[in-house]
């Protein structure tokens, strides 16, 4: 592989960087029993990041789809972590919550995450993780089509999250 080729190969990088941080992730959340797909994870993050979101503000700031969004929260509903609420300006909508057992699940799980971020960017400077961070922001909204929202799942806050609340 030539010296430019090289140069050329972050896709290959991140796929890898994904998948060893989702193997990781799973292995960690067996380990601490909690047995549960990474994207309904995700999709209570949105809710713990944006108290009161409904489905179709999730499905647009995600850039998923909304019936996919619709079946992830249905799970969510029938294990008892999340609730629906009446909106308070909109009848035909619904505001999404954690109930208790959501809350303590997240709590669970953002000790097994930080575990795992912990060993993933062991040997970083700060500043380092702030590069990759920036970088990896630009190369994916180089790629994105729609809009998607991004939010700091770390636990900082975000610059607008868009929702009334």
């Amino acid at each position: 592989m030539t010296e430019e080729d090289q140069v050329h190969v972050p896709g290959e990088t991140l796929h890898r960087l994904i998948h060893a941080y989702k193997r990781r992730l799973m292995h960690a959340m067996q380990a601490a029993s909690m047995p549960m797909p990474i994207s309904h994870k995700r999709v209570m993050k949105w809710i713990v990041r944006i108290p009161g979101i409904t489905a179709q503000q999730m499905a647009e700031k995600s850039g998923q789809d909304k019936g996919r969004i619709t079946r992830l929260l249905k799970d969510l509903e029938n294990d008892g972590l999340i609730e629906r609420r009446p909106h308070p300006e909109d009848r035909r909508s619904q505001t999404l919550h954690l109930t208790a057992a959501g809350s303590a699940r997240m709590e669970d799980f953002r000790a097994v995450e930080q575990e795992v971020r912990s060993r993933m960017t062991s040997g970083l400077t700060p500043q380092q993780i702030h590069d990759f961070v920036e970088i990896a922001n630009l190369m994916s909204d180089n790629l994105e089509t729609h809009k998607c929202k991004k939010l700091d799942f770390a636990g900082n806050d975000p610059e607008d999250q868009g929702v009334k609340k």
